[in-house]
């Protein structure tokens, strides 16, 4: 998740529809300026080469969700438009092991389009694939960048938190391998000490 502020401005984000190297570019409402997720910075426009800035967050089951914040509200998905918001549109793209768009090379550390999560630290990226943490519940500490990280992966094989030794948050994003190789090529793999 990233900041809506840049430079002490606000601004909104859309979907642009457009790919780079097979992951979407956002645009901005003010500047129409295209914005890739995974460089974290406007690629084209007036903004190009202005930064985003990360927030920590985390992702969720509703389920889980609802368990810790029964009271939350929830958007209405009567929007006035004719559409299933139940039905994934993307959800035959997930099963089917080939991209749709190349992307170059993509390395073979792992599969095509397993899922990961991509924490970078400086100029230093990691891949953690989300089947082994999902597999490995409980708090796995690792080294990137001469930090200490912990990530805590509760029963149902969710990721929790990512934080630093002193259990501050630290920012990271869910992608498929070859997205997050493609924008870090030279990214490490996380491996399960023996």
């Amino acid at each position: 998740m990233y900041s809506r502020q840049i430079e002490g401005q606000d601004y909104t984000f859309g979907v642009s529809g457009r790919l780079y190297k097979s992951n979407v570019l956002l645009y901005d409402h003010q500047t129409d300026s295209l914005w890739s997720q995974l460089m974290q910075k406007a690629v084209s426009g007036p903004l190009a080469g202005k930064g985003l800035q990360k927030i920590p967050s985390t992702r969720t089951r509703w389920q889980t969700w609802q368990n810790r914040n029964p009271n939350t509200q929830v958007l209405s998905d009567a929007t006035g438009y004719n559409r299933n918001y139940a039905i994934d549109p993307y959800e035959d793209y997930y099963r089917i092991g080939a991209l749709m768009f190349p992307v170059g090379d993509v390395r073979k550390d792992l599969a095509i389009k397993d899922r990961v999560l991509g924490v970078q630290i400086g100029k230093t990226a990691k891949a953690y694939p989300l089947k082994w943490l999902r597999a490995h519940p409980g708090i796995h500490k690792d080294q990137l960048a001469d930090r200490t990280l912990e990530i805590e992966v509760n029963s149902d094989g969710e990721v929790v938190s990512v934080r630093n030794q002193n259990g501050e948050a630290i920012s990271s994003i869910y992608a498929y391998w070859f997205a997050w190789q493609a924008f870090h090529p030279e990214t490490l793999v996380f491996q399960e000490s023996r």
